[in-house]
């Protein structure tokens, strides 16, 4: 089993936050695969600059998962994450996208994502990922996508 986490980025050097978010994160985990990299433009709220995502797999944690949301959020803060307004622009944001493919709710996280199957910048690279076919046969994955990620690199 695996757990998927997505990075994103729109503030300062995205590209770099993404590295330095992937390099902490593989310092604790142990990296499996990572996807290329998309831009898309913000959902919720909408008057900010266009985000860079990635999805990256790691192998399944022994930690509880409210632990590794605690690990996500610190990891936001070191690398300057500031939440001044909601859904707002943000130089990182990690999301537990899953975690194998249990499904958990807590006061402090719930997996599988719950909106990952609305957002193409999560549906698009997580095809690329070799976790993708355990998944989709556990999950409806959908075949249309109002938004619209693009490959970056």
């Amino acid at each position: 089993m695996s757990m998927i986490i997505s990075l994103g980025s729109n503030i300062g050097d995205c590209q770099l936050n993404l590295k330095r978010a992937k390099w902490i994160l593989s310092s604790r985990y142990e990296l499996i695969a990572k996807s290329s990299i998309y831009t898309s433009k913000a959902v919720d709220n909408t008057n900010q600059p266009d985000f860079l995502n990635q999805l990256l797999e790691f192998e399944m944690p022994s930690e509880c998962p409210d632990e590794i949301m605690r690990t996500m959020l610190s990891i936001e803060e070191i690398l300057g994450r500031v939440r001044l307004i909601e859904k707002g622009p943000r130089t990182i944001d990690l999301d537990v996208i899953f975690l194998g493919t249990q499904r958990i709710k807590t006061d402090m996280i719930e997996v599988p994502h719950p909106r990952w199957s609305e957002r193409s910048f999560i549906i698009y690279p997580l095809k690329e990922l070799p976790f993708f076919e355990k998944l989709s046969g556990q999950f409806s994955v959908p075949s249309e996508i109002s938004n619209t990620a693009q490959v970056v690199s």
